[in-house]
């Protein structure tokens, strides 16, 4: 196995809610004790409900926020250890897309100019020079010369989303982030966008954290998996592992939603009782034991640490080895 290009050791992060002009300050545990590890040329998965984290989690290993425990390691490097030189690196070689392609681009800025920015903002390249690479960028998505003088407005959500994509690439990243990156897109545009980024990844050589909550499209991208709920990481493990002998009961509702097109071979969907607890109330033990159908007395109380239970299978539950083997 490569070694690790960028990993997180016990990352958590709260945010500060006031609960009133007269009542107590809550914190919001959004992340909670995670461990992840991105390889060089691979592609993680972080899956699971709107809410869990997910993004909290991509913006902290962007160090768009900073973490209130844990560390994050990238090519052996402790971020906060890092010099002002290291972070600048750092930043370059360390891009995201973002979720909701118009948004994420200004909208006074000509095509040109946004794929341009990074060049500029790190002093890569000026000039001819810099055209030259934008309109290579450009092509390399799948988008024309003739686009280079427009604005964003002109553009459909897919060519946003490709014009967001030329952007994270221009300064030659090791690793991307792609937040939801297909979710604000129809399904035929979906596939086209899911196929470039799978091109980009073979001729780049590029890291992914691929964060999505549809397991469906994370089958195609990812060559391991992270399932996470309520802050926490339930379950990891390569990618067939996971979708195909799951080991932790939000996993097996996570993939009984997924719509069969094969009547053969009907699914039992598993419908999830209540809702997602509160982030600034989390329930004792395991978190998910409220909504879990195979909850007991054990799930209420104690909370399951992320364990190996099969090689390079981790998962979060007391019973794993009753309920799926």
């Amino acid at each position: 196995m490569n070694d690790a290009l960028i990993s997180t050791s016990a990352l958590s992060k709260q945010f500060p809610v006031k609960s009133g002009p007269f009542g107590k300050n809550l914190h919001l545990q959004a992340v909670d004790s995670v461990d992840l590890r991105i390889s060089t040329g691979e592609t993680l998965g972080l899956a699971g409900e709107s809410g869990c984290g997910k993004s909290t989690v991509g913006k902290l290993l962007m160090g768009l926020i900073p973490p209130s425990a844990g560390n994050i390691s990238f090519r052996g490097r402790l971020l906060q250890e890092m010099s002002k030189k290291e972070l600048a690196a750092f930043r370059r070689d360390v891009q995201m897309i973002f979720q909701d392609p118009f948004s994420s681009l200004n909208p006074r800025m000509r095509v040109g100019e946004i794929i341009g920015e990074p060049f500029a903002v790190h002093g890569v390249a000026s000039g001819a020079q810099r055209q030259a690479q934008v309109l290579n960028l450009m092509t390399k998505v799948g988008l024309s010369e003739e686009h280079f003088y427009r604005y964003p407005h002109e553009f459909s959500g897919g060519q946003r989303q490709r014009i967001g994509i030329a952007r994270a690439l221009a300064i030659s990243p090791r690793l991307l982030i792609a937040d939801e990156p297909v979710s604000a897109l129809d399904l035929s545009i979906q596939a086209q966008i899911i196929n470039l980024l799978m091109e980009l990844k073979r001729e780049y050589k590029l890291s992914f954290l691929f964060i999505t909550h549809d397991l469906s499209v994370i089958r195609h991208m990812s060559d391991r998996i992270a399932i996470m709920y309520l802050g926490k990481i339930v379950e990891t493990g390569k990618r067939t592992d996971v979708l195909d002998r799951f080991l932790h009961p939000y996993t097996e509702a996570l993939l009984s939603a997924i719509p069969q097109i094969s009547p053969e071979s009907p699914k039992r969907r598993i419908i999830l009782q209540g809702d997602l607890p509160s982030p600034l109330t989390p329930p004792p033990g395991c978190n998910f034991h409220t909504r879990c159908p195979y909850a007991e007395q054990i799930c209420r109380k104690v909370c399951p640490p992320l364990e190996e239970k099969e090689p390079a299978h981790l998962a979060a539950c007391h019973f794993s080895e009753q309920l799926f083997r």
